[in-house]
């Protein structure tokens, strides 16, 4: 009888070893998932950094709108900038007067 006592302890143990190991892997699955996954912490971190990014390159590209917008405002009627109006003449056109020097440059 004292045997069967031990064997049925030693039963019981194989199955607290194999809950265990079952409740270690499932945690471990998760502390994985919450670093590595697709909605993960360092996927996280990547998006945030994208996103700064992108809004260095919105603020970059609405400054350069404005501009455009700006000279575009100053070609039109009925506030058209002469000065402002002859330099792109001369720009897009190629046109300069007899007494100037054009010097061309590369553009970046």
């Amino acid at each position: 009888m004292r045997e069967r006592r031990y064997e049925t302890r030693r039963g019981a143990r194989w199955g607290q070893v194999v809950v265990l190991a079952g409740l270690l892997l499932a945690l471990a699955y998760t502390v994985q998932n919450t670093l590595i996954g697709d909605r993960g912490l360092l996927s996280f971190i990547d998006k945030n950094q994208e996103i700064h990014a992108l809004e260095i390159e919105l603020a970059q590209v609405t400054d350069e709108r404005n501009r455009i917008a700006r000279n575009v405002e100053l070609l039109s009627p009925p506030y058209v900038d002469q000065d402002l109006l002859d330099e792109r003449a001369r720009s897009e056109l190629g046109y300069a007067r007899e007494d100037e020097l054009v010097i061309f440059r590369d553009r970046d």
